[in-house]
C-alpha cells in the first residue's frame, strides 16, 4: 500500500501543476522544420486519407508528434492504423449493439469539460473484468472500450468542424473499490495491456488527461503492468487521486462543471439510464 501512495504523490505533481487542455493554436504551434515535415507528410499520405477528419492538420500532426517528426516512421504508423481500422471495421463500431455489455460495464459519452472537450466517463468500480475473461468475452470487452474511444475522438473532429477550439479528449474513471480479484487479476492484466497498446498505436496524442478518482492500491498493479507501454505524453496525462474527496472535487471543479458530472463524480447531472 505504501508503494501505491508513493506513486500517488508522484502523479499528484501533475495535478498541482495546472496543466490544461491544449488549444488548436497551441497544438499546431510548429517550428519551421516541423511545418515543413507536416507539409511533406501530408503530401505523402494524402491518397490514403478517406474522410475530412483525417485531412485536418490537427489529425496529421498527431502521427508526427508520436514519432518525433520522423516522417517515414509517422507514415508507417498511419498506414498501419488505416490497415487496422479496415481489418477490424472500426468505422462501424459506434453503430454496433452493445446491449450485452452496457448493463454491466457502465460508461457514458455525453459529458464535456469547460472548454468543450469530450469526456469518456467509466464507472470502473462496477466492471467485473475477471468474469468477462472467464466467460470468453475479453476481446468483446476490448472492442467495447475501443468503441468509447472512437466515439469521443470522433466528437473532437465534429466539434472542430463547428469551429470549437478543442483538440483532445478526457477520460474520467471512478475507481472506488477497484480490486485485485475483479479488475487487476492475473487474467485481467493482459486485457489492460492490449487496450493500452491499442491507444498508443492507433490513437496517438489524443489524450488530454486520464483522471482516476477514489483510487485504491490495486490501481498501482495495473499501472505497473502498462507503464512500459505508455508514451511520454500519455504518462504525463495521468492524474490519480486517492479517497480524499476534497482533493479530487477541487480538481474536477476547475476542469468540469458540476452540471456535467453525475453524483458519483460530485456533480448534479441526472443519472444515465442504461
Amino acid at each position: 500500500m505504501s508503494q501505491f501512495f508513493a506513486t500517488y504523490l508522484v502523479l499528484g505533481v501533475g495535478v498541482l501543476s495546472g496543466v490544461g487542455a491544449i488549444s488548436v493554436d497551441k497544438f499546431l504551434s510548429l517550428t519551421l522544420s516541423e511545418k515543413n515535415a507536416l507539409d511533406k507528410f501530408r503530401a505523402n499520405v494524402s491518397p490514403l486519407l478517406n474522410d475530412d477528419c483525417m485531412r485536418l492538420d490537427t489529425y496529421l500532426i498527431r502521427w508526427l508528434r508520436a514519432r518525433n517528426f520522423d516522417i517515414n516512421s509517422a507514415e508507417r504508423m498511419l498506414k498501419e492504423n488505416i490497415r487496422w481500422r479496415e481489418e477490424n471495421k472500426i468505422g462501424n463500431i459506434k453503430n454496433e449493439d452493445w446491449s450485452d455489455l452496457s448493463g454491466d460495464f457502465h460508461r457514458t459519452i455525453d459529458t464535456y469539460d469547460k472548454i468543450g472537450q469530450p469526456i469518456g466517463v467509466v464507472d470502473l468500480y462496477e466492471w467485473d473484468i475477471r468474469r468477462a475473461m472467464l466467460q470468453g468475452k475479453g476481446q468483446r470487452l476490448l472492442r467495447y472500450v475501443v468503441g468509447l474511444v472512437e466515439n469521443i475522438t470522433g466528437q473532437v473532429c465534429e466539434r472542430q468542424q463547428k469551429g470549437m477550439n478543442v483538440t483532445q479528449v478526457v477520460v474520467l474513471l471512478n475507481t472506488e473499490g477497484f480490486n485485485v480479484i475483479q479488475q487487476a487479476c492475473p487474467i485481467c492484466l493482459p486485457l489492460w495491456i492490449q487496450f493500452v497498446s491499442v491507444i498508443e498505436n492507433y490513437y496517438p496524442e489524443w489524450l488530454d488527461e486520464l483522471i482516476a478518482i477514489d483510487a485504491t492500491p490495486a490501481v498501482q498493479i495495473v499501472l505497473n503492468a502498462v507503464r512500459p507501454i505508455f508514451s511520454r505524453s500519455t504518462n504525463n496525462a495521468i492524474k490519480v487521486f486517492g479517497p480524499n474527496r476534497s482533493k479530487w472535487m477541487e480538481y474536477l471543479d476547475n476542469k468540469i462543471s458540476r452540471s456535467e458530472r453525475r453524483k458519483s463524480y460530485g456533480g448534479t447531472k441526472p443519472p444515465f439510464k442504461y
